[in-house]
């Protein structure tokens, strides 16, 4: 039985590595054209995995990515980029950066960031470990909670 879930992640795996790459858009119409169903995402850097995660609505959560109080990744990458910056102020859940770096947050994940998507309904959270143990994704501070 472990062997055969282990070939089914490996499958979804290979399925999500070949899955298209979406340009980012970060607006609320280019969210609403994915399904509502559950899933798992990567986003990629050029050919790098940079974010493994997984949701129960991947249009939901490819909203959420539009607002930095939604989305832990937007909060990481500004963090990362802007916090040598006068301007710069550390966002939380409920604000976000300032308008100046917000902007050019937006600018930069979408000229350099894409998005591939692989709707799951069953085993989503251990693909994403799995992906996330394999790649040591840079935005994914999440500890593992099973072993491959």
């Amino acid at each position: 039985m472990q062997q055969f879930v282990l070939d089914y992640l490996d499958k979804l795996h290979f399925e999500l590595l070949r899955s298209n790459r979406h340009k980012i858009e970060l607006t609320r119409s280019w969210a609403s054209d994915f399904p509502s169903t559950p899933g798992i995402y990567i986003i990629r850097l050029g050919d790098t995995i940079i974010y493994a995660g997984e949701t129960g609505s991947i249009r939901g959560r490819l909203k959420d990515m539009t607002d930095t109080r939604n989305h832990t990744l937007r909060r990481s990458i500004g963090v990362k980029l802007y916090s040598s910056r006068p301007d710069f102020t550390k966002p939380s859940s409920k604000s976000k950066f300032c308008d100046a770096i917000e902007a050019e947050l937006n600018k930069y994940i979408t000229s350099c960031m894409t998005l591939s998507f692989l709707p799951v309904d069953l085993g989503r959270k251990e693909l994403e470990e799995k992906l996330i143990k394999m790649y040591s994704p840079e935005y994914n501070n999440k500890r593992l909670r099973i072993t491959f």
